[in-house]
């Protein structure tokens, strides 16, 4: 399993919960349709990882993503990622 470290602990959550097309300048650069509406999507924990993988040539859009670890229904930790 994976995990992410929070000050002296290993936490391996369930999933990851994402929000998507909420930056405009981003939606332009992908060339996606801009809805006005949010998506939101789940990764299942195997997308945590501590190295990048990408197929040859494959085009890479890096990102820098707030995070936040919700445990037992409150907000345990914020991050970024």
């Amino acid at each position: 399993m994976n995990y992410v470290q929070v000050d002296d602990r290993q936490v391996v959550p369930s999933k990851v919960v994402c929000i998507g097309r909420n930056y405009a300048k981003h939606i332009a650069e992908l060339n996606n349709i801009a809805t006005g509406d949010l998506v939101v999507f789940m990764k299942p924990n195997a997308s945590i990882a501590q190295s990048l993988s990408a197929f040859h040539k494959e085009p890479l859009h890096y990102e820098g993503e707030i995070t936040f670890l919700v445990e037992k229904g409150q907000l345990a930790a914020v991050g970024f990622a």
